[in-house]
């Protein structure tokens, strides 16, 4: 079974890794992984699995293994499996796995699908594996549109190409394949009226045509490793849905349509980065539906694009495109730019406290868990706290997090990672494609006043933008090397996006210490203690979703609401417990009222 493919370019890479079904696997020591072995001794210690399939590969230059069970009837597919099929495994074959799923509760594939092509579900768990074929957000909708016409479209465009990932590609094509999922980007929107099939034919071909990232595949070498290529021309299909008439038949379609687009797994290797539909009623295109994976574009990437296909802008793009970024990044003056990030990294993880998570006390199954907190009262408390302290919206946010985090898990310094858009860099301002990469903030905040650590943000965050442009894995190279060093495992998967306008993107012209942040007006906002608190009591928790499927061990998100900022939070269970997860949010908005309502506020944190 080949990585590459054939399919979309007419012709494969000069070399591909090669993996046959149920061939044995060498470890590391010597010994060898017998996958048709391994799955007899777990159906032998586990009663309760009906069936199951090992999937295992060297990949990258280390054994990966991926488990899949089909449970019993009346099983309870939360309950500890790991722990069940665990005396199946030498330390060896357990060294080597990367993730246990539970088919038709973890992974969308109806458990009868293993026993009628287990070949065909190996193949795809080892696609997965690779980072070649990933799943989307989750069960398909029921029922699956099905286009009723497929418009194709051609397209041409300057430039193509074989080379290695460029610097943010291959941190978010990691982040893609560490949680299983290609992170779908997009959704669906009414269309002015009179609006043609042609029409939006037309831009569908102009994405093509314009910007490389839309004409990328990944290839992938004997060991594994991606490179992507770019192509000069190609094609593809517009897909058509018919609707009744009546704008709810239209809307309800056009979300079904957007909903099958991002639960459908996608192949890296032989689809386009685009998936497009329209809705027609009489004749006239009255909805689109667009989806986009992670890999071809970040937040920053997006705007340059609805900027472009806005005004059809037909002058050749500023900045270094793909295969422009990758010949500099691997050239000296590149290289050098690298090794001096790494060189601020590596003080950071030679003193970063470890656990950075300490185990939590009520680990859950699913094992991950997301919610959302709207809080009407946080936005004009760090407003206020701007005002007062003359920071910017970065450093306050920067700061108020810390703080809130040191309550939750207790440790200190205090180290997350902020996700950096990179644009500010010139030879990237106005390039439609994955730039972003995440920085890394280590940040004290014990005996301390807020204002004291707002102050000490300044620099964080300067820092943190200042480095974050890089070689994605010599990061992880270090990881491993200072953790050998220091006898411990350096845990930096803490993430932090603010997703508001006023984010990292650019140093401040006016304040050379800090990156820039102008917030959007608002009306005014609660002053008062007790304005303040009827604003918190009006604050809304939900959770959003279990899964077992991984994310990273803490993610948080800030976006803007119309009333208010939204704390989106992603954990896993064993690094913050539920518990944890809901005090955190909660806490971002408690430290940053309490310190607006009175100066000079303690962190509340002591070193001792």
């Amino acid at each position: 079974m080949h990585l590459g493919s054939q399919q979309a370019s007419g012709r494969a890479p000069d070399s591909e890794p090669v993996f046959a079904f149920h061939d044995p696997v060498d470890l590391d020591d010597g010994q060898q992984l017998h996958p048709e072995a391994l799955e007899k001794r777990i159906l032998t210690v586990a009663p309760q699995i009906r069936d199951c399939l090992i999937a295992s590969a060297r990949l990258r230059g280390r054994v990966q293994t991926d488990v899949l069970l089909v449970l019993q009837p009346g099983v309870d597919p939360d309950d500890d499996h790991e722990s069940a099929i665990g005396p199946a495994f030498t330390a060896a074959e357990l060294a080597t796995i990367r993730r246990i799923l539970v088919l038709g509760a973890d992974r969308d594939l109806p458990p009868e699908r293993l026993a009628d092509d287990r070949v065909l579900t190996w193949q795809h768990q080892i696609l997965e594996m690779a980072g070649a074929r990933l799943p989307g957000l989750g069960a398909d909708p029921d029922p699956v549109p099905r286009p009723d016409e497929r418009v194709p479209v051609e397209f041409a465009g300057d430039s193509a190409g074989v080379a290695a990932l460029t610097w943010g590609q291959h941190e978010i094509w990691q982040s893609m394949t560490r949680q299983g999922n290609w992170l779908p980007l997009g959704g669906w929107r009414p269309l002015e009226a009179g609006t043609t099939v042609e029409a939006v034919a037309d831009e569908l071909a102009y994405l093509h045509t314009r910007f490389p990232s839309m004409r990328t595949f990944l290839r992938f070498d004997a060991q594994g490793n991606p490179h992507q290529e770019l192509l000069s021309s190609g094609s593809t299909h517009l897909e058509i849905y018919d609707a009744p008439p009546g704008a709810q038949a239209a809307d309800d379609l056009a979300a079904a349509i957007s909903d099958h687009y991002q639960y459908t797994p996608y192949d890296l290797r032989t689809e386009w980065p685009v998936r497009m539909a329209v809705v027609r009623q009489n004749g006239e295109a009255t909805r689109m539906a667009v989806a986009m994976h992670h890999l071809a574009l970040d937040g920053g990437g997006a705007e340059v694009m609805f900027r472009d296909v806005a005004v059809r802008a037909s002058a050749p793009p500023n900045g270094l495109q793909q295969l422009q970024q990758t010949q500099w990044q691997t050239s000296p003056a590149g290289l050098r730019h690298s090794d001096r990030t790494l060189r601020h990294f590596t003080d950071i993880l030679r003193v970063m406290p470890t656990p950075t998570f300490p185990p939590s006390d009520d680990p859950r199954r699913p094992r991950y868990w997301s919610a959302e907190y709207h809080s009407p009262a946080l936005r004009p408390a760090l407003a206020a706290l701007g005002e007062r302290t003359g920071a910017d919206p970065t450093r306050v946010i920067f700061a108020v997090y810390a703080i809130a985090l040191a309550h939750v898990t207790g440790v200190h310094p205090v180290l997350f990672r902020p996700v950096i858009g990179n644009r500010f860099r010139h030879q990237l301002a106005d390039v439609a494609c994955h730039a972003a990469q995440a920085g890394l903030v280590l940040l004290d905040v014990a005996d301390s006043t807020v204002e004291d650590v707002i102050d000490r943000a300044g620099s964080a965050a300067m820092n943190a933008l200042k480095h974050s442009y890089f070689d994605p894995k010599r990061l992880n190279e270090l990881i491993e090397e200072i953790g050998r060093e220091r006898g411990a495992e350096l845990d930096i998967a803490s993430f932090f996006n603010d997703r508001r306008a006023t984010t990292m993107t650019s140093p401040s012209p006016a304040d050379a210490e800090a990156p820039a942040g102008s917030a959007t007006p608002h009306p005014a906002g609660p002053t008062t203690a007790e304005e303040f608190a009827k604003a918190r009591a009006a604050g809304r928790f939900e959770w959003v979703q279990r899964r077992n499927d991984p994310v990273e061990r803490l993610f948080l998100h800030v976006d803007e609401g119309p009333d208010g900022l939204s704390l989106i939070v992603e954990a896993d269970t064993r690094g913050m417990s539920p518990a944890q997860i809901e005090q955190l949010v909660r806490e971002i908005e408690q430290v940053a009222v309490e310190a607006a309502l009175q100066p000079n506020l303690s962190t509340g944190i002591s070193v001792s």
